[in-house]
């Protein structure tokens, strides 16, 4: 498996958008929400240039994925050198993406 790195920003969104999904949508929803983020991320790891990548946000290598069973999440992640796999963020892909800041 390769190596999985979480950004700051990503646990933060990751925390934000659980929190979220809880009083939304229920505990239910948060917890398939979570358990399809998981799955996408190993998804990733196993083909880490299957996302497009994001010319439109820096830094350069920006790469967009659609969360599985949740095509309005979006994780923003890239590739290493060594093909480790940098989670930056995970948003909903109907905000302004150019707003988001990604940390090197």
């Amino acid at each position: 498996m390769r190596r999985v790195h979480k950004r700051p920003r990503f646990l933060l969104d990751l925390a934000e958008e659980l929190t979220w999904l809880n009083e939304k949508a229920g505990a239910d929803v948060a917890m398939a929400w979570y358990e399809a983020l998981k799955n996408t991320i190993r998804q990733l790891e196993k083909h880490p240039f299957v996302g497009r990548e994001r010319k439109d946000l820096s830094p350069a290598g920006i790469r967009s994925w659609r969360v599985s069973g949740f095509p309005r999440r979006l994780i923003f992640y890239g590739v290493g050198v060594d093909k480790s796999i940098v989670l930056y963020r995970v948003r909903q892909g109907t905000m302004n993406l150019l707003v988001l800041k990604m940390e090197p």
